[in-house]
C-alpha cells in the first residue's frame, strides 16, 4: 500500500512540475512579445477583429493617429528603423522623427512595410513631392 501511495504522490508532483514548466515557458513567450514593439504590434494586429479594423479605416485621420493601434504601429516602425530617418539617416536626437504612410490602402491593418520612419524635413519633402504631381 505504501508503494502505491508513494508512486501516486510522485506522479502528482511530476504532473505539477510539467504544468509549471509549461506556464513558465508561455510566460517567457508573452514577456518577449510585450517587450519587443514589433512583436507586440503583430500580436495586437493578429488579435484585432475585422470590425475593429473597418472602424479604424473609416475614422478621420487625426483621430486615427491618437489610437492605440497607431501608437503600437508607430513604435514598431521606429524600432525596426533603429530610430533613424530612412532617407537621410539622421537619428532622433537631431530632428524629430515621424512615421509616414507609404500607402494608405491598408490603414487600420497596416503591414510594417506600409510605413517608414522619416525626419520632419524628409517627411515634408515627401508630401510636397506627392502633392506636386497630383
Amino acid at each position: 500500500m505504501y508503494q502505491i501511495l508513494m508512486i501516486s504522490s510522485l506522479y502528482i508532483v511530476f504532473k505539477f512540475c510539467d504544468w509549471i514548466i509549461d506556464e513558465v515557458g508561455e510566460w517567457k513567450v508573452k514577456s518577449n512579445i510585450f517587450s519587443n514593439p514589433i512583436l507586440r504590434y503583430e500580436y495586437y494586429k493578429a488579435s484585432s477583429t475585422s470590425r475593429k479594423m473597418k472602424k479604424l479605416k473609416r475614422m478621420p485621420y487625426n483621430e486615427y493617429l491618437k489610437t492605440q493601434h497607431w501608437e503600437l504601429a508607430r513604435s514598431a516602425v521606429l524600432k525596426r528603423d533603429e530610430n533613424k530617418c530612412a532617407d537621410c539617416g539622421k537619428p532622433k536626437e537631431e530632428l524629430p522623427l515621424e512615421v509616414h504612410h507609404v500607402t494608405y490602402n491598408r490603414r487600420g491593418k497596416e503591414n510594417l512595410e506600409d510605413l517608414i520612419t522619416l525626419c520632419k524635413d524628409c517627411h515634408q519633402e515627401r508630401h510636397f513631392i506627392s502633392t506636386a504631381f497630383e
